[in-house]
């Protein structure tokens, strides 16, 4: 009877952790797809409105901003900043585009930490399974 219990923890234990394995390869299939769609918006670095005041009256604009200056200038200066343009231009929806595959690659890449986790507590679980099938059988050669 102890066998036959056994024999279904390891059973549904390794079934556990082939789900999450392929949950784990669909997320990376995802994020590579993303990847593969276009740019992806610079780490730390986020979109800015701005108005501006100019001969025509004041108006709106884009730009990328970042805590360090990970952006290059036309003179070739390192910046904080980046200017996109207007609402709707397609540098704008460029920049927007960029911004949402960014963000679904960091949610994918958030659920997969957490799959990686479970996959390590399954196999902690496993672990644990086979040194108490491993005493049992020592006691049972006593």
């Amino acid at each position: 009877m102890k066998q036959q219990n056994q024999s279904k923890k390891e059973s549904d234990l390794a079934e556990r952790i082939g789900e999450l394995q392929e949950k784990r390869e669909s997320i990376e299939k995802e994020i590579l797809a993303l990847k593969n769609q276009g740019e992806i918006a610079p780490n730390g670095a986020w979109i800015v409105r701005y108005r501006a005041r100019g001969q025509g009256g004041t108006y709106w604009y884009y730009k990328w901003q970042s805590k360090q200056a990970i952006f290059i200038t036309k003179k070739g200066n390192n910046s904080c900043h980046k200017y996109i343009g207007k609402p709707g231009s397609s540098a704008f929806m460029k920049a927007v585009e960029m911004m949402l595959r960014r963000t679904k690659i960091e949610a994918l890449q958030q659920v997969q930490y957490t799959l990686d986790l479970g996959l390590m507590d399954l196999i902690e679980e496993s672990t644990r399974i086979n040194q108490n099938n491993d005493q049992e059988k020592s006691k049972s050669i006593r």
